[in-house]
């Protein structure tokens, strides 16, 4: 599947390249202006092969896993340290996930990206499930926790912070789905539903 978007890329790269290109005119212009395109979508193709290949490599030889609440990937480490009940600014029911996450990358990585990258939160709520959207707070028990979101965490480095979301319905459990990587062609490392404490 990734060699044949990889394949479709190379073309459209190459024929976007070809209809940049002057304005030649005679046969002898059409043909190695043709020749051109051809060689170009050659050696975008094997680019292409060479990457899918050697990213391929890289995702056999490190997995992402995931036990007691915490996923373990190749870009870094998040562990779930706990929930808390709150409301919003408008009186509605949230809660507080807190965690702590450990950045493996040779560069710095904002928090709050790289959470976002490991983990979605979704509800069940019977007739639909809905992705749940951040939780805004006026008076922030926990102000610095959710301020360490706009902040980027140091290659090696492990900080503690909060996310905050809003309940669908605060009467049902909340699934957590953990990937290794925000665009996770592997799909998900694991699920799993929690019942937010009372």
């Amino acid at each position: 599947m990734k060699k044949i978007v990889g394949l479709g890329l190379a073309l459209a790269m190459a024929f976007g390249l070809s209809a940049c290109g002057g304005s030649e005119t005679g046969s002898s212009g059409s043909a190695s202006s043709s020749a051109k395109t051809e060689e170009s979508t050659s050696k975008a193709v094997e680019s292409t092969e060479e990457s899918t290949v050697a990213s391929s490599d890289k995702s056999e030889e490190s997995k992402a896993t995931y036990k007691d609440r915490t996923l373990t990937a190749p870009d870094g480490v998040l562990k779930i340290t706990g929930f808390e009940r709150s409301v919003d600014f408008e009186g509605k029911p949230m809660f507080y996930v807190f965690f702590d996450l450990t950045n493996n990358t040779d560069e710095p990585q904002n928090v709050q990206m790289q959470y976002m990258s490991f983990v979605s939160v979704s509800q069940n709520t019977g007739a639909t499930t809905e992705d749940l959207d951040m939780a805004i707070m006026s008076e922030d028990p926990h102000q610095d926790k959710a301020d360490m979101l706009n902040k980027d965490i140091n290659p090696g480095a492990t900080i503690s912070a909060a996310y905050t979301y809003n309940f669908a319905d605060e009467n049902k459990p909340v699934t957590f789905t953990f990937t290794d990587t925000m665009f996770s062609f592997d799909g998900p490392i694991a699920t799993e539903d929690i019942e937010i404490p009372k």
